[in-house]
C-alpha cells in the first residue's frame, strides 16, 4: 500500500461499502495503489491496463496524479 492521498484525484473513489473503503478506480474494483505498485515494479502502462481490463487513459491518469500527489504522513515505528 502506498502513502498517497487519493482524495484529490477525480477518478478515484473511497466507498466504505466497496473493498472496505480502499481507494479504488471509479466504477472498478481495483485499488488505485495496485496500479502504482505494478508500475513501480516495472510493469508498463499498457500491461497494467490489460492485466486489470481498464482503459490505458485511466492508468496514465492515476500515475500522473500519484507523481504529484500529497502523501499521508505515517508514524515512524
Amino acid at each position: 500500500m502506498t502513502d498517497i492521498d487519493w482524495s484529490g484525484c477525480s477518478i478515484v473513489q473511497t466507498d466504505p461499502e466497496k473493498m472496505g473503503g480502499v481507494p479504488t478506480l471509479r466504477a472498478w474494483r481495483l485499488a488505485a495503489d495496485s496500479i502504482v505498485e505494478n508500475y513501480d515494479d516495472g510493469v508498463s502502462e499498457e500491461e497494467i491496463a490489460a492485466m486489470f481490463d481498464v482503459p490505458v487513459a485511466d492508468v496514465r491518469a492515476i500515475l500522473a496524479y500519484a507523481e504529484q500527489a500529497p502523501h499521508i504522513a505515517r508514524p515512524l515505528r
